[in-house]
């Protein structure tokens, strides 16, 4: 029943809605909440703590959550996938995780609660990054189209180099002054992974598009000489 429902234009509708609803959560958030939130200075997670992002943050990663689901569950459309789909189920319970658990405010500090976020939110990163390059690797095998191919292989080198830039300013703030400004790769970074699932649902639909099978042309008869008895 699974396998059918995966497979189905209900699955491919979830995906792309589940992409266009996170991205849109995350612009709504991102231009009602300026007041209270920094863009420049205060990582994305801290829209969780304020209105509409108390509802808006959870809803819009978990609809990021339901894509990679259905993704893990029909694959991105490529040969021996089978790597590549656990990787998209993991990425789906690590944004799951992320969203249930909320991030830290100035007063709470950074709870147990608040590392789980972190940390979850930090390996849903980590892995679309791998599976971002994986995919990349293999798209041109898979004969996929040229623009999923080069956005592909785009998502994957910003990636990579904003994921690193994030990873120094949360960790070593003090270099560079990345403290100051962690928020502005961290929402390039959400921008480009999100970006992503859409090459990725949309290699996986065109993969299950059936061939359509060149029509079979008969052989004519054979010509029948005059005079020739059969």
């Amino acid at each position: 029943m699974f396998q059918d429902f995966f497979r189905s234009r209900a699955a491919e509708v979830t995906a792309m809605a589940g992409v266009t609803a996170s991205q849109a959560g995350f612009a709504v958030m991102h231009l009602t909440q300026g007041d209270a939130v920094d863009p420049v200075a205060i990582p994305v997670s801290a829209y969780a703590v304020t209105w509409p992002g108390v509802v808006l943050f959870p809803a819009s990663v978990l609809a990021l959550a339901a894509a990679c689901a259905v993704l893990a569950g029909r694959g991105v459309g490529l040969a021996r996938e089978g790597f590549i789909r656990f990787l998209l189920g993991g990425t789906a319970l690590m944004l799951v995780c992320a969203a249930v658990f909320r991030t830290g405010t100035p007063e709470s500090g950074l709870t147990w609660w608040a590392q789980i976020h972190r940390y979850t939110a930090g390996a849903a990163f980590v892995l679309l990054t791998v599976i971002a390059a994986l995919c990349a690797i293999r798209m041109r095998q898979a004969g996929a189209p040229a623009w999923v191919r080069h956005g592909t292989w785009w998502a994957t080198a910003i990636s990579v180099l904003t994921f690193a830039t994030t990873t120094v300013n949360t960790f070593i703030p003090g270099f560079l002054d990345g403290g100051d400004w962690r928020g502005i790769p961290q929402r390039v970074l959400l921008v480009v992974l999100s970006t992503l699932l859409w090459f990725l649902v949309a290699n996986s639909i065109r993969s299950a598009v059936p061939a359509v099978a060149a029509p079979a042309i008969e052989a004519a008869p054979a010509p029948v000489l005059a005079g020739v008895r059969s």
